[in-house]
């Protein structure tokens, strides 16, 4: 009779530990699709930027993109309301907020300048980071997966100063008079500073780097012909190489949501990019 209650309550307690482990999975699952929905609106609002600063700069006017442009907010627009709905309740104000940042640009935008508009679209993606870290924290936290809170902690505030580092020289860029001699040693001091803080991440990260090198950052900085050029073209060159610094940035973080999918067992797809042409076909 004994062996029958403790067969039974040993059978329970299994149940119960698989039906808790699997809600628990599930939950993980679905606090990281938000994460992949999360870093695909930083992809469009970086090429939302890189859409304004052409049409800022060149003041030109093609349909296709447009039409596009139009489609991928319709999209955006879609993707928040189910985030909003999805979100935890400490969550929801959050992305309400972002919901009327991004409603704001896309009413704005025709009269930004372009530093307005690089102010604009980067306090957005900051909000969105600053929700990524939320809900990834959060669910580490509640899953008890206290050694890939602290891998992730570690990556964390470098990537928020390598993004603070892509700032500044894109402020740089814009405000520091091009033909003073300090102008490139500005610029290549941000650069060094972001090559650094990239290889903390590529240290941190168990994942394979991405393609393009962090070596190569500042050996492309150094390509750039400074001297004896038109003051447009080499501010639009910089800011070009600056959507390479970008792309790598946020290449780097990626690594690190990797690591702990890896780590929690989850599925992470890949993230899929805004891969509308705009001359360079690059993102802001």
């Amino acid at each position: 009779m004994w062996l029958i209650i403790a067969a039974v309550i040993s059978l329970l307690t299994i149940g119960y530990i698989t039906w808790k482990t699997k809600k628990n999975n599930t939950q993980l699952q679905l606090q990281f699709d938000q994460i992949i929905q999360l870093r695909q609106l930083i992809q469009f609002i970086r090429y939302h930027r890189r859409y304004c600063h052409q049409k800022i700069v060149s003041n030109k006017t093609n349909n296709k993109i447009n039409e596009s442009v139009k489609n991928q907010r319709h999209t955006l627009k879609q993707t928040l309301s189910i985030l909003i709905h999805q979100a935890d309740t400490n969550h929801k104000p959050m992305f309400r907020i972002l919901r009327q940042e991004i409603q704001r640009l896309f009413t704005d935008y025709p009269h930004y300048s372009l530093q307005r508009s690089q102010a604009v679209h980067g306090r957005i993606i900051r909000h969105i980071m600053y929700l990524i870290d939320d809900v990834i924290s959060s669910s580490l936290l509640t899953a008890e997966k206290d050694t890939t809170f602290e891998h992730y902690q570690a990556a964390w505030p470098v990537t928020l100063n390598a993004l603070d580092n892509l700032n500044r020289f894109r402020w740089t860029i814009e405000h520091y008079p091009s033909d003073s001699k300090s102008y490139a040693r500005e610029l290549e001091m941000h650069v060094k500073m972001i090559q650094r803080r990239l290889g903390q991440i590529s240290m941190i990260s168990q994942q394979t780097p991405p393609i393009w090198p962090i070596e190569k950052l500042l050996q492309k900085f150094q390509e750039i012909q400074f001297n004896n050029q038109d003051e447009k073209k080499l501010k639009e060159e910089l800011y070009l190489y600056s959507i390479q610094i970008s792309d790598t940035i946020f290449q780097f973080f990626d690594l690190i949501i990797n690591d702990i999918a890896d780590d929690l067992a989850i599925t992470v797809p890949n993230i899929t990019t805004c891969a509308i042409n705009l001359g360079h076909n690059k993102q802001a």
